[in-house]
């Protein structure tokens, strides 16, 4: 067969700098590809062009009417363009004088001077007076049109940037146009707040100063801020953010585009959820405990204290009575070593890091991980997407406007859960089953794909093979009334005859008695249906933390070693060290396991318990021993993502005094437990973790870049190369 032509480029000219672009490319996007800059107010590339503003004029030649609008016009073979003539400029101080007619000259109080597209814009193309009367328009300043966004109506340009964040990307229309002309404004809705968990979207992309947060109101100058980039650890979508520090003190979180994990959003949560970081509750030197009370010590004091009592219990119970407790948002690094620290130094098998019982290892029937087998951006390429007792709006807000973007593109989405999502307005099909039914109707439809299977000799060889983890499965039809069964086993049918099909199911469903097997019923679906190893199709876990997936990987599991290699010897898990009278001492890092509990005490049989934590929580209350460790902002790492984009965190701020990492308090306690470890920091870590762990095989800290890479064991690749993939 002939080799299949590639898409072919459009060549034009602009300014006389030849310039090749794929086609639907729009002029403005063509020309920032040359390095020659357009200005623009209310374009913005995710979202489809406007052409309100005015602002990015262009001369095309023989095209009517110049000029053209940049943003709006699409390239053309042979297209000749100018952006410097006289009528684009001449057009260009018009469109400026008139948006400063009424627009107040405040920039020396309005948060956004400095960084001010208005602002710039004027000063390099915009004219040196105005012919009109500076007696200017002046409103009640300002409106708070949530709790987090505050709106100065006199500045806004009317660029529509953020009605049209609400109805193309959040679809939520938190934000709409209020009334027409030169009464024209940015408002909510008539009985309708502007409660949007995205709307600090709305702030960051206004390109004036009329929406701003109050979380950053009238507190700092941009040119007074140092940026580092970094990565969200609200949720395990890993979100790029860029920490805003000034004089050791967050400012504020900014997104960092990363197209193949955020496309270019944060949800408010990760923008605004770093006031932890800022507390002056933070833990600032270690806590022993004394006659009953906490009371502050040295640091050599509490490593010589928590390694004597340490000896002690395992030379009276032995080793296996200690357990550790990690967490899934401290990083790789500090994940591998807890566990490194609790098997090779302490000598005990029990070390886990979450609550439940979600499936360890490997998948018995791929051999993969429990991990989404497609990447975030590949659900846009999904024909069909099926959410199973999962809530992406709640837990992975950023991947929710993923899939929206999917549905605008075609997709089609299915929800398969009992509680009602933000979701259901724009499914398909809502599938309501009842309380702790999703996995039954994962084995209804594990059951139906299986029928279809047996039926088509055509199926494939993987679809075939995994007819036997089907076995003797035959779910209870009562349990469902006659239509829910139909919607499932129409599902099915869908999901088989589907072009791509991504099927999403939460970590915490997983963790319901009634749900044991959704993980590897599901897993099984896909593979059945053919939905793994193609172009928009896949399965996996959606989890709820920062790097839950990292801190698997890293071997924090009760049964697996770092790259799910077989534990030797099976240990406790996090809930049985909760309950069992023969663990007598707890290390626990990053977590506070009383959350999980039912009573407002930690064990009474622990005799010893140690808390690595920036704050003193509910755990750390009841623990004989705190150490006070630094948070994301304070220190080196990486972290993996939802998809397994593992991504670097950086410093930004200096740790508190006598705060110290968690990778170098355990360090420092391995030392004072008799083993010598010489990391110079968490790179000679990821170098040691890349030798031995499959899905981290070569991996060095300069391959994260700023982007991060992702890897599944197999391959590696970045995240500007998965965006474009």
């Amino acid at each position: 067969m002939p080799e299949e032509k590639k898409d072919e480029l459009i060549h034009l000219t602009i300014d006389g700098k030849p310039v090749a672009v794929p086609a639907g490319t729009v002029v403005w996007a063509a020309a920032k590809q040359a390095g020659i800059e357009i200005p623009i107010y209310c374009y913005h590339p995710k979202m489809p062009p406007l052409g309100a503003c005015r602002m990015c004029f262009v001369e095309i030649e023989k095209l009517p009417k110049p000029p053209q609008t940049s943003c709006t016009t699409p390239v053309s073979e042979g297209m000749v363009v100018h952006t410097k003539t006289e009528k684009v400029l001449k057009a260009r101080r018009g469109t400026l004088e008139f948006l400063l007619i009424n627009h107040p000259l405040d920039c020396p109080i309005c948060d956004k001077g400095g960084e001010c597209d208005l602002q710039d814009f004027t000063l390099r193309h915009g004219p040196g007076g105005t012919r009109f009367d500076l007696s200017k328009r002046h409103y009640p300043k300002p409106v708070p049109v949530s709790e987090k966004v505050m709106l100065d109506r006199e500045r806004c340009i009317l660029c529509q940037r953020c009605t049209r964040f609400s109805s193309e990307i959040s679809m939520d229309n938190g934000l709409v146009m209020i009334s027409r002309g030169f009464r024209m404004e940015v408002g909510t809705a008539p009985d309708h707040a502007f409660d949007s968990i995205f709307s600090g979207n709305t702030v960051e992309i206004c390109p004036v100063g009329a929406l701003t947060a109050s979380a950053y109101r009238f507190k700092s100058r941009p040119w007074e801020l140092k940026h580092t980039p970094s990565v969200c650890n609200n949720c395990s979508v890993g979100c790029n953010v860029r920490v805003d520090v000034r004089v050791d003190k967050i400012m504020r979180l900014a997104s960092r585009a990363n197209d193949a994990i955020d496309d270019g959003w944060l949800c408010d949560r990760g923008r605004w959820g770093f006031e932890f970081v800022n507390s002056p509750e933070r833990l600032r030197t270690p806590l022993i405990r004394r006659n009953g009370k906490l009371t502050a010590a040295t640091w050599d004091e509490a490593m010589a204290y928590i390694s004597t009592r340490l000896k002690e219990i395992i030379a009276a119970h032995g080793a296996q009575a200690v357990g550790g407790l990690g967490s899934p948002r401290t990083t790789n690094e500090e994940a591998y070593l807890f566990q490194k620290l609790l098997r090779e130094v302490i000598g005990t098998p029990n070390v886990d890091h979450v609550h439940g019982a979600f499936p360890g290892g490997r998948d018995s029937l791929t051999g993969r991980p429990w991990m989404m087998t497609n990447s975030i951006a590949e659900i846009e390429k999904a024909s069909h997407i099926v959410l199973i007792a999962s809530d992406p709006y709640q837990h992975q807000p950023v991947l929710n406007l993923r899939i929206k973007k999917a549905m605008k593109g075609g997709a089609q989405i299915h929800i398969v859960n009992a509680e009602k999502t933000e979701l259901d307005r724009f499914a398909t099909s809502k599938i309501n089953i009842p309380q702790h039914g999703a996995g039954l109707a994962a084995k209804v439809l594990l059951q139906r794909a299986a029928a279809l299977v047996a039926a088509n000799p055509d199926a494939t060889e993987a679809s075939k093979g995994a007819l036997a983890h089907v076995g003797s499965i035959s779910p209870d039809p009562s349990a469902f009334s006659s239509e829910v069964l139909a919607q499932l086993q129409q599902l099915a049918l869908t999901l088989a005859s589907a072009k791509g099909a991504i099927i999403l199911y939460d970590e915490l469903a997983t963790l319901d008695p009634d749900c044991a097997d959704l993980a590897p019923d599901l897993q099984a679906l896909a593979v059945m249906t053919n939905n793994i190893g193609r172009p928009g199709a896949g399965v996996g876990p959606l989890f709820s933390h920062a790097n839950s997936l990292g801190a698997r990987d890293m071997g924090l599991l009760p049964d697996m070693l770092p790259g799910y290699q077989p534990a030797p010897q099976k240990g406790l898990s996090y809930d049985e060290m909760l309950s069992n009278p023969q663990i007598k001492a707890l290390l626990i890092m990053g977590t506070s396991p009383l959350r999980h509990l039912s009573t407002s005490s930690l064990p009474s049989t622990l005799e010893f318990i140690v808390v690595q934590d920036t704050m003193l929580s509910e755990s750390a209350l009841q623990a004989d021993v705190v150490l006070p460790a630094v948070t994301f902002a304070e220190k080196e790492g990486s972290m993996t993502n939802v998809d397994h984009h593992v991504q670097a965190i950086r410093r930004a701020l200096r740790p508190l005094p006598e705060a110290k990492p968690d990778w170098e308090i355990l360090c420092e306690l391995a030392s004072y437990l008799g083993k010598q470890w010489t990391y110079s920091g968490p790179r000679d870590i990821l170098l040691e973790i890349a030798a031995s762990n499959p899905f981290y095989a070569g991996l060095t800290w300069e391959d994260l870049g700023t982007q991060g890479v992702r890897t599944d064991g197999t391959q590696r690749s970045t995240a500007e190369e998965v965006a474009h993939a």
